[in-house]
Formats: C-alpha cells, sequence, structure tokens
C-alpha cells in the first residue's frame, strides 16, 4: 500500500473543500445582492406588502439562511484547515470576528423574516416556497425592523473588518491565506 498518498482521518487539509467554497462564495454573492437591494429598496415602513425590490430582498434573505444553514451544517460534518500561525491576540480577534460573523448572518435573516411576519406578509424561502409565520401583526415582529437594520449594519462591519484581514495576510504577511479559500 502507498501510505504517501494515503489521506488518514487525522490529516487537516491544507484548503477548504469544494462545498465549503461554494457555500462561501453563494454567501457573499447573495450578501452583496442584500445589501445592495436594501439600500434601494423604498422605506419597507411604508410597503403594504412586500413587491417588486423588498420582494426579492424578502426572497433573497430566505435563501441566505438556507444556504448559510447549509453551510453549518456541512462545517459540522468536515475537517477545517488549520488556523493561520499568528499572534495570539491575532488569531482571538480572528475567532472573534468570525464567531460573530457567524452569529450575524443567522440572526440578521431571522430578524427580517420575524419582522416581515409581523407586517403580516408571505414570507417565501427563495421567493417560491411559504414559510411558516414567526409573528402577527399586533406582536413585536412588526416593530423590530431597526433590529434588522442595525445587526445588518453590523454584519457589514464585520465583513469589511474580514476583508481587511485577508488583505493585510496577503500583502502583508504574505502567507496565502486567502489560498485555502480559493
Amino acid at each position: 500500500m502507498n501510505t504517501r498518498n494515503t489521506v488518514r482521518f487525522s490529516d487537516t487539509p491544507a484548503r477548504y473543500d469544494a462545498v465549503s467554497r461554494l457555500l462561501h462564495w453563494l454567501s457573499l454573492l447573495l450578501l452583496v445582492a442584500q445589501f445592495s437591494l436594501g439600500w434601494l429598496m423604498p422605506d419597507a415602513d411604508s410597503v403594504k406588502a412586500p413587491a417588486g425590490l423588498v420582494a426579492w430582498h424578502v426572497g433573497i434573505g430566505t435563501s441566505l439562511l438556507a444556504v448559510f444553514t447549509a453551510r453549518l451544517l456541512w462545517a459540522a460534518m468536515r475537517r477545517s484547515p488549520h488556523p493561520v500561525d499568528q499572534h495570539g491576540v491575532l488569531r482571538f480577534l480572528a475567532a472573534a470576528v468570525h464567531v460573530s460573523m457567524y452569529a450575524l448572518l443567522l440572526l440578521v435573516p431571522l430578524l427580517g423574516w420575524l419582522n416581515a411576519s409581523g407586517r403580516g406578509w408571505v414570507v417565501r424561502l427563495a421567493g417560491v416556497w411559504d414559510m411558516p409565520q414567526l409573528a402577527t401583526p399586533d406582536s413585536p415582529g412588526a416593530s423590530i425592523g431597526e433590529w434588522h437594520s442595525a445587526s445588518a449594519t453590523m454584519l457589514l462591519i464585520l465583513i469589511g473588518l474580514h476583508v481587511f484581514a485577508v488583505v493585510v495576510h496577503q500583502a502583508g504577511f504574505k502567507d496565502r491565506l486567502l489560498r485555502r479559500m480559493l
């Protein structure tokens, strides 16, 4: 048996697997669409039923929630590359940003779903399949639109920090960190 080409379960890959990379970049595309629609759509407080850009925003938001859920499930089942060798403070900051981003990638669409349900809107996964109503018009769900917006802003800031860190690793540390996700 050729042991040089044998992969052991304990081996840690140098890169993320193809599914992880696909889900990462798909998440990015959906986030770019979401933030673009969020800035371009009319004020959601004045909308009686989701139509046009608002309907697209809701549909893409539910798609993002589905992709992120798949991403979490896949991450639980596969082995990740070892963390980059860096100073303990940087490792802590990277972990804090990643955990916060993951939490907000779950929280932001959930708050949007709760808010849309509270407005009495029909929320559809990818704009196609009806999802359960999480709130009623007389519940607090209808009034958490500001929480949805504020948490989305925090998510955007964390994404900016994430991108900045990748640029620093590539250009400053020259450790080819980006290659792990390409």
